[in-house]
């Protein structure tokens, strides 16, 4: 997805890596136009959790000689011993493990995501009236259940699986602390194999859908219209109006939409995140549908983030 910068970093004077575990983290983010000079030294990286720097390191500076703005980066590897990392390399290989211990740990520490599934339909007590004058909808303890135990590929041994615990979640989960989850590592159990996903590299732009995907993937897209029939609806999605009048939806019941909040009174202009496979339907394409766990309203409070980070490299 994005040219791999490092949008914010963990800030915790008191967090070490060596003798701490990572449950012990304060996740206090922090940009790099956010930092100041009692920092240093205490910024992590939000993906590998290994140290960063802010360049230039004055707080002053925000500007630097090439007009490119302040920011993170990792401190050398002279020894490489640092772990694989997304931001570090460019090169989306995934976490992996020693043992299954590690692994099972990694999965409490919530350092990685395991999903079996997403919930096909809303839990009959999953109440979803926002709080009194709050305009979000908010997660609830209804958005996820344990699923069964998985055989993930995260092992540092080729061809060896860990088996560890998944759940039954929903995109919502997801989108409810998005900047967090934005660097996780997410594997997801598709049509009977595990795949890997990481949410700053596969979230894709509905707008820029120009053919079929077979593959499920994370898509998002600004709502500009919403058609109401008896039982679904279509959402249609930001597209280019190409020749041929292509345009891009997804289909949902009425009354998942509804409790989701994605009607015509109050979505438009919102933006939409979806999982799911693109297939065509007329001029153009569609992701058709979808079920409960698999769509969800981007809160307003991320909106901005996810605009100001969706780049495509040349």
């Amino acid at each position: 997805m994005a040219v791999r910068r490092i949008i914010y970093a963990y800030y915790d004077p008191a967090w070490d890596k060596t003798t701490m575990s990572l449950a012990a983290l304060t996740r206090t983010e922090v940009g790099p136009l956010e930092y100041t000079s009692e920092m240093r030294g205490h910024l992590h990286c939000p993906s590998c959790y290994e140290s960063l720097i802010r360049v230039p390191s004055d707080p002053s500076i925000s500007i630097m000689a090439d007009l490119k703005e302040a920011l993170f980066r990792h401190l050398p590897d002279t020894d490489h011993t640092a772990p694989q990392c997304l931001l570090r390399s460019g090169i989306m290989v995934g976490k992996k493990y020693n043992s299954e211990e590690e692994a099972l740990q990694a999965v409490e520490d919530e350092d990685i995501i395991i999903i079996s599934g997403f919930m096909q339909e809303r839990a009959n007590n999953n109440a979803r009236d926002p709080a009194e004058g709050e305009g979000e909808q908010v997660e609830t303890d209804y958005e996820s259940e344990d699923g069964p135990a998985l055989d993930v590929p995260i092992s540092r041994h080729e061809g060896q699986t860990f088996n560890v615990p998944s759940k039954i979640t929903s995109v919502m989960s997801l989108c409810s602390n998005f900047r967090r989850n934005f660097y996780r590592d997410i594997h997801i159990l598709v049509d009977g194999e595990v795949k890997h996903y990481v949410l700053s590299e596969c979230l894709t732009d509905a707008a820029e859908i120009a053919e079929e995907n077979d593959t499920p993937n994370f898509y998002f897209g600004e709502i500009v219209s919403i058609r109401r029939f008896d039982h679904t609806s279509h959402v249609f999605l930001r597209h280019p109006r190409l020749a041929g009048n292509v345009d891009f939806k997804i289909s949902a019941s009425n009354e998942d939409l509804d409790a989701r909040g994605i009607t015509a009174a109050n979505a438009q202009r919102r933006i939409l995140v979806f999982f799911g496979k693109i297939n065509s339907v007329g001029a153009g394409y569609w992701s058709q549908n979808k079920k409960w766990g698999e769509i969800s309203l981007l809160p307003e409070k991320y909106e901005d983030f996810l605009r100001a980070n969706y780049e495509r490299e040349e």
